[in-house]
């Protein structure tokens, strides 16, 4: 009787701390890559819908706000375009806003520069950050086959690539 209740106990344990495990935070995955053939620098930002809607609808004043319909994902991809900057040489740089689309249970805000970044790249990333302040906003940059990342936690607004 008493292993059987031992046993009990510890599989509960086990399946709360799986749970806990399975829980997502909120977060944004920000690619930054040259394409050479088509030469321009690509920027994807990787949203989940459920933290892409309530957050810019809260932050919006939009409560029916849905990534679903095609104006949802415009006002999500325009947020985007506010709270994300990429500054060389001291210097913001003229981002252009491409579009969105959902992919599972994510919706990808595509930007693009007409250019390849050179060297001293600042990033100021603050997607989703005034509604989840203790999220993890990653970027990570793609220069000549290696990863440099950034991860912007909860006082960080500008963040410098070190070359």
């Amino acid at each position: 009787m008493i292993s059987r209740i031992k046993k009990n106990v510890f599989l509960c344990v086990i399946f709360i701390s799986l749970s806990l495990e399975a829980h997502r935070a909120p977060g944004v995955l920000t690619t930054i890559e040259w394409n050479k053939n088509i030469q321009r620098t690509e920027i994807i930002h990787r949203i989940h819908n459920h933290d892409a809607e309530l957050g810019v609808a809260q932050i919006e004043n939009l409560p029916l706000l849905s990534v679903n319909d095609a104006e949802g994902r415009a006002r999500i991809s325009l947020y985007v375009e506010r709270n994300f900057t990429l500054f060389q040489n001291g210097k913001t740089q003229n981002i252009e806003l491409i579009g969105a689309e959902l992919v599972d249970d994510y919706i990808f805000i595509y930007q693009e520069l007409a250019y390849e970044l050179g060297k001293d790249i600042s990033i100021r990333n603050t997607i989703l950050r005034e509604i989840y302040p203790k999220q993890i906003n990653q970027v990570n940059l793609f220069v000549e086959r290696n990863i440099k990342t950034l991860q912007f936690g909860e006082n960080d607004m500008i963040l410098q690539i070190k070359n």
